[in-house]
């Protein structure tokens, strides 16, 4: 009887043990890609078509793999946000999947580290609950100025060709910017634009940037040749999990009236 009540115990031990889920965490921080050394999965990368969503390419170490189920949530706070598609990647795909979140994110939650857990296994049955973390948007800071340079000019009321009335203008102006930001992740790189024919310069005198994870770049009184009303720059941020773009449009409306009018943020 000891024997037999011992071999059941034993057969129940394995049969839970040859089950059991093991957890998988990301130890690789928040950046494009997570390589993990054990499990069915060798590696995640983030590849996001909108900052709304969240899009992810999922590899195998072996055929036969699968995540059949899974979801995000906050790390944090630990909130669901709903849960994901999985996908094959496509014909002849085999050790590739798809992933995909079925929802689209808050302003708020956009700015939120958030991970992707998904359940998966081997062709061996083993189970594994494997995790995935990725940053919410960059984060910008930026403070400007801007400042004509030299006589403000009006049009020439003399003469018969006489334009009275129009706008005046500054043949330069002066501009400053101090220009944080924090990407939350080392696979980010930034852009400017600024109005046609002008270079930006905001990135320590250039209009991009590498790959980098926080920097605080300053361009101090640089002087550009302009004469038109609404001097405009741009600064884009593209992330593996979408980009957010900054907008300020400063309007020359006389002389020594310049102001900052417009300045706003899009997620794309």
């Amino acid at each position: 009887m000891k024997l037999k009540l011992l071999a059941v115990l034993t057969t129940s031990l394995l049969a839970t043990t040859a089950y059991a889920q093991v957890v998988v965490n990301d130890l690789d921080g928040y950046n494009r890609t997570t390589a993990y050394t054990n499990g069915a999965v060798d590696r995640i990368v983030t590849d996001s078509f909108n900052a709304r969503t969240f899009n992810a390419w999922v590899y195998f170490k072996e055929g036969g793999s699968e995540c059949t189920s899974g979801y995000v949530y906050d790390e944090i706070t630990g909130q669901q946000y709903g849960t994901v598609n999985i996908g094959t990647a496509g014909p002849g795909a085999s050790m590739v999947d798809t992933v995909y979140f079925n929802g689209t994110f808050s302003d708020d939650q956009l700015t939120r580290n958030r991970v992707l857990a998904l359940n998966c296994q081997n062709l061996a049955g083993e189970q594994y609950k494997v995790y995935h973390k990725f940053s919410g948007l960059p984060a910008i800071t930026w403070d400007t100025s801007l400042v004509g340079v030299g006589e403000y000019k009006m049009p020439d009321c003399t003469g018969a060709s006489a334009h009275c009335g129009g706008r005046g203008w500054y043949e330069q102006v002066r501009y400053t910017s101090s220009l944080h930001i924090n990407n939350k992740n080392d696979d980010t790189f930034c852009t400017s634009t600024i109005n046609e024919g002008l270079t930006s310069r905001v990135f320590n005198g250039y209009d991009s940037t590498p790959l980098f994870h926080t920097n605080h770049f300053a361009l101090e009184n640089e002087v550009y040749n302009f004469t038109g009303p609404a001097f405009r720059k741009t600064v884009t941020c593209h992330s593996p999990v979408g980009q957010i773009q900054r907008t300020q449009v400063w309007v020359i409306s006389g002389e020594n009236d310049i102001n900052l009018e417009v300045d706003y943020t899009v997620y794309k």
